[in-house]
């Protein structure tokens, strides 16, 4: 990405950061980290977690009950980070699906988020189908808006993916699409509500910001529930 070094504009990105590869740890007696061996098949192996792990969840301020497994993302970390490094003006557009830390540790989700896609199908093993299933885990947003703002970038605002469409005038477009093109209106009115009721709190937007004086922006005038 060293092409992009200063540049003025917008980086935005859609389900990239959630595919980035991540760390399992558990909560031990310590952290530990999930480490895989092979004898017989695939089995894990558990090992004291790094120093950089275990300062990821001190800067966030997230503590672990005990028997709680998570993943982190380190190169998120390192993704934002450079992002800032790089962009000398302009914005940062981030959509995803995850939560901020007070939502994405609460005890349900003790067995972590990390999820395989194969073939339609839906399961929690990356050990099976090695190299033919995708592999994709929560993201943190408070992890991005963190360290972020560690590096340069001001937060703008987050929130959802229905609250976004709705500030940033759906609505109005499906009024002038019903007036312009009542032939395919249907099928766009089925599509957009798909993005704002059925995943319209799935996928979240985060906004990040650096060296802009800007008045409040259309897509986050209404407020959602999240906040990092």
């Amino acid at each position: 990405m060293q092409e992009l070094s200063g540049m003025t504009g917008c980086v935005f990105s859609n389900e990239l950061v959630d595919a980035f590869p991540v760390h399992q740890v558990i909560m031990g007696e310590e952290l530990m980290e999930v480490f895989v061996d092979y004898r017989d098949g695939f089995r894990e192996v558990l090992r004291p977690a790094s120093t950089e792990l275990k300062e990821y969840f001190a800067d966030l301020g997230v503590a672990l009950p005990q028997g709680y497994r998570t993943e982190v993302n380190l190169d998120a970390i390192k993704w934002i980070q450079e992002i800032a490094s790089l962009l000398n003006k302009g914005f940062v557009l981030t959509i995803d699906y995850g939560y901020p830390s007070s939502e994405l540790y609460q005890e349900y989700r003790s067995s972590g988020t990390l999820m395989c896609y194969y073939q339609h199908t839906v399961n929690d093993n990356p050990c099976e189908h090695i190299g033919e299933q995708d592999i994709t885990s929560h993201v943190n947003f408070s992890a991005l808006g963190h360290w972020g703002r560690k590096s340069g970038l001001e937060l703008c605002g987050f929130t959802d993916q229905a609250h976004f469409l709705l500030g940033l005038g759906v609505e109005e477009y499906l009024k002038k699409l019903h007036e312009s093109d009542a032939k395919n209106y249907l099928k766009k009115m089925l599509q957009v509500k798909t993005l704002i009721m059925e995943m319209g709190e799935t996928f979240k937007i985060l906004i990040q910001k650096k060296e802009i004086e800007s008045k409040e922006l259309s897509g986050l005038k209404f407020q959602s529930r999240w906040k990092i």
